[in-house]
Parts: structure tokens; C-alpha cells; sequence
């Protein structure tokens, strides 16, 4: 099973950190091939706009995030990734980016302060890491295990 997958970057392209994540996808998710990588300002409509798209559109089956993740104060149009993702969701997966908290934590005592989260679109698992290669791989590598489980379940129907 081939799992299409896209990266996209918020709010500017992270050359090291897409090519972490995309090495740590390709060699610990079987079949994951990244098609997609792209960046979006932090304006939350685009964000949206292209999540929406990425699942609706190009049915990718895994949509990864990267920055926006951090606390903000209030209302601020600063870290906004999960509510644009909560915007799109249809479902949450809590277990994810709880565990992704948990351990991460052990080795970064902030990662508490993550806001990730991981949600159903359709047949699509999108999937926030916060920015910079070796926070988003720290994260990643707790739950990249179970993303080709995740993926198959979605695709069944």
C-alpha cells in the first residue's frame, strides 16, 4: 500500500526539517512517499484552504505539519496550525499527540506546551509537529509506528 503523503510548512519552507521528516516517513512508515511539500503564510484561511484541498482534492492519506504549534496569546494570528486543523477536522485522534507530548517531554521538559493535534478528513490523517528538524522528528518518531495502521483503517469502507 502506497501512502500519498504532503508536508507542509508554516510559515516559511524548512528545507531541514521536511527532509527529516520525509527521511524518518520513508524509512519508519511502510510505503509513505512524500508528493507534496509546501509552505503557507501563518494566515489561517490558507492554511485551511490547502489542508482542505490536500484531502479533498489530491486524496492524500497523510497530510504532516510543520511549525504553528506553540502557544500564543488570545486571539493572535501566531500559532494557528491546530485551529486551522480543528477547522477541517471531521474527527480527533487524541492518542497521537498525546503521546507524542509524553514522550517528547522526556527529552525537551516545553514539549508540554505543544498544542499539536492529529485529525480525520475523509480518508486523510493530518498529523501537526511543531517547527524545526529535530522538534518535529522528536515528535514524530513516537507515532510514526502506527501511521500506516492508522492509514489502512481510514481506507477501509
Amino acid at each position: 500500500m502506497v501512502i500519498k503523503t504532503g508536508i507542509l510548512c508554516v510559515p516559511a519552507y524548512d528545507e531541514n526539517a521536511v527532509t527529516a521528516v520525509r527521511r524518518l516517513l520513508v524509512g519508519s512508515a511502510p510505503g509513505c512517499v512524500v508528493l507534496l511539500d509546501h509552505a503557507v503564510t501563518m494566515q489561517r484561511h490558507l492554511i485551511e484552504e490547502v489542508l482542505r484541498r490536500w484531502a479533498d482534492e489530491d486524496e492524500l492519506d497523510l497530510i504532516v505539519t510543520l511549525g504553528g504549534t506553540m502557544p500564543a496569546p488570545g486571539p493572535s494570528g501566531r500559532e494557528i496550525v491546530p485551529d486551522a486543523t480543528l477547522a477541517v477536522a471531521e474527527r480527533l485522534l487524541p492518542g497521537l499527540p498525546e503521546t507524542m507530548r509524553a514522550l517528547a517531554q522526556e527529552r525537551a521538559p516545553l514539549a508540554i506546551l505543544d498544542r499539536s493535534v492529529a485529525a480525520i478528513r475523509g480518508r486523510t490523517l493530518i498529523l501537526n509537529l511543531p517547527a524545526g528538524a529535530a522538534a518535529a522528528t522528536l515528535f514524530l518518531e513516537s507515532v510514526v509506528e502506527v501511521i500506516a495502521t492508522v492509514v489502512v483503517w481510514l481506507q477501509e469502507d
